[in-house]
């Protein structure tokens, strides 16, 4: 094993590490929450933030700026002056964050100023685009607050600089180039005529939506930006950890730009400290991770994908909002914070552990990252195996190659690889080498996670056996089958309402209620009856997966929706 590690360091170690690499926070709240009377505490001795992180390693720190929110005294100009001043007090790299917006811009969002809202003419708001960000940039250079990077909107995925009412979708490309090319000319005219050389980044939630909307930008002729930004938080996304890596490396070979990871965060708790909902719950948690929440989690998937994306050529990840712990102050959703169970500070705003990702040693590659040994195994009692038996997936390759799997007795045949910790994909048994889909299994509904039709393998940082009986659910472990019938059990009302009763004909010992990404949401025990009444009561509306343990830890899996 260690042998392999070497030779793994040693490969990576030529790979397309960025020469300067940030290791961002986004630190917008800070104000705002040291003026609500919290203090920040390592070890429970009280510090400024900004020290606490230029400590623990991070060299550079992301700032939100609003046109003109009646709304709120933060992040305005004033506000955000203070905080670039604090983090130039510590040498750190700043990137303003021009929303362009008096609120909240973000995928859902992208409301103009309301200064704004009068202009008809697209070359007007043109013009105001330019003078306001050229202004900004000017005010902040005479008090030598310059930024070194500038965000020409935040997470703008559709159409951009709309009025109330306006729609996001479909993307109007020659407006929107229109619009950012002027917004990228103020910076570009101001870097002119101040020997400047601040960068600009346009941002994009979502690594695969990053994918196409900066190729459709290349054919519309947006390419005079920086940086490409990207936001990635796994529960905002359909890409684990792995295939976010993967997709920051295309974007810097497509593109030949600099990438940065403007955006992430990952709950260290599922907890909360007040009464407003939280933004990260369970949904945001990873399978590849164990569906953990707890600060080692955090620094596991804040440390791994950092390592990740580094390897690819990104230059920065930045996490948002490790501050926003929970205070007396409120926002305009309730008093709190959405957001504590996901900053760098515990509940008694002291650093914990999740924080840690910060001073790691990145020259080493995270040990759940190591190549751990999998095992594929199917049961093909009763089914043809003529032409052979095969497993494919994403682990066999990007043409998804055929790998024949070996008999080993009683109609069991397995197959041997090592694929990457921290992995997930499709997969699927076939008894033919041919795409001819009579020749893929038929995966039943309850386990067909991809695409409806396909397994899904889900590796964490131990080794792993993946195997069923062909076509089914049924599992074959090292304890022999485990069978999923259909109708096990009798389940009603389904769909439900408030509450389920669920009977048959085996003993009921325990039932969890599990949502579609695996999380388990309830459980249930019992002392082996013949029928019970669930509460169903706090479900969201949505589809669920009854897991029913029965006599001799046999377990049912069946489909229920809640109304």
């Amino acid at each position: 094993m260690k042998i392999k590690t070497l030779l793994l360091l040693l490969f990576f170690s030529s790979g397309l590490v960025a020469q300067n690499f940030y290791m961002g926070l986004d630190l917008s709240y800070t104000n705002e929450l040291e003026n609500c009377d919290v203090v920040y505490y390592v070890n429970n001795v009280a510090k400024d933030p900004f020290i606490i992180f230029k400590e623990q390693g991070a060299n550079l720190a992301r700032f939100r700026l609003w046109h003109s929110p009646d709304w709120t005294d933060y992040s305005t100009l004033a506000d955000v002056k203070i905080s670039i001043a604090r983090t130039k007090a510590q040498g750190m790299t700043v990137l303003l964050d021009f929303h362009y917006s008096d609120t909240w811009a973000d995928p859902a969002y992208q409301l103009r100023p309301a200064a704004w809202n009068n202009i008809e003419d697209i070359t007007l708001l043109g013009d105001s685009l330019y003078n306001y960000t050229f202004e900004i940039l000017e005010k902040l250079n005479v008090e030598d607050l310059l930024p070194d990077m500038v965000q020409i909107g935040n997470e703008t995925n559709g159409n951009i600089l709309l009025k109330p009412g306006e729609a996001l979708y479909p993307i109007n490309w020659s407006r929107n180039t229109n619009l950012f090319g002027r917004a990228l000319e103020a910076v570009e005219h101001f870097n002119a005529l101040n020997a400047a050389s601040v960068k600009t980044i346009i941002h994009i939630a979502a690594p695969e939506i990053a994918l196409w909307w900066f190729q459709e930008a290349k054919t519309h002729g947006l390419t005079q930006f920086d940086i490409i930004g990207i936001s990635y938080y796994p529960g905002w996304s359909s890409m684990g950890v792995r295939q976010a890596a993967n997709a920051v490396g295309e974007l810097i070979t497509t593109h030949g730009k600099e990438v940065m990871i403007v955006e992430t965060a990952y709950p260290w708790t599922l907890e909360w400290a007040d009464n407003a909902s939280n933004n990260l719950g369970s949904d945001n948690l990873l399978k590849t991770h164990g569906l953990e929440a707890s600060p080692q989690a955090q620094f596991d998937f804040l440390s791994e994908l950092t390592w990740l994306v580094r390897e690819q050529g990104a230059s920065a990840v930045i996490y948002w909002e490790p501050v926003w712990v929970s205070s007396d102050c409120s926002t305009p959703w309730g008093q709190g914070s959405h957001w504590e169970n996901a900053t760098l500070f515990d509940f008694n705003y002291n650093l914990h552990e999740g924080a840690a990702y910060l001073a790691y040693d990145y020259m080493q590659m995270p040990e759940a990252l190591n190549p751990v040994d999998v095992v594929f195994k199917l049961d093909m009692t009763g089914a043809d195996t003529t032409n052979g038996v095969f497993v494919t997936g994403d682990f066999t390759g990007e043409n998804w190659q055929f790998e024949r799997m070996q008999a080993i007795g009683d109609n069991i045949f397995e197959y041997s690889t090592t694929i990457p910790g921290r992995s997930q994909g499709a997969y699927v048994f076939q008894n033919k080498a041919d795409w001819d889909e009579q020749w893929r299994e038929t995966v039943p509904e309850e386990c067909a996670l991809m695409w409806n039709t396909h397994r899904e393998f889900v590796v964490g940082k131990e080794n792993a056996v993946f195997g069923f009986v062909w076509s089914s659910c049924t599992e074959i472990d090292e304890t022999g089958l485990t069978d999923y019938p259909a109708l096990a059990f009798k389940i009603a009302p389904n769909p439900a309402g408030s509450y389920i009763l669920v009977s048959g004909k085996n003993p009921i010992y325990q039932i969890d209620i599990i949502n579609v990404y695996g999380t388990v949401f309830k459980t249930f025990s019992f002392t082996g009856n013949m029928e019970v009444q669930l509460d169903m009561a706090d479900l969201q509306p949505g589809i669920y997966l009854l897991k029913i343990t029965a006599v001799d830890n046999i377990s049912f899996i069946q489909k229920i929706v809640k109304k």
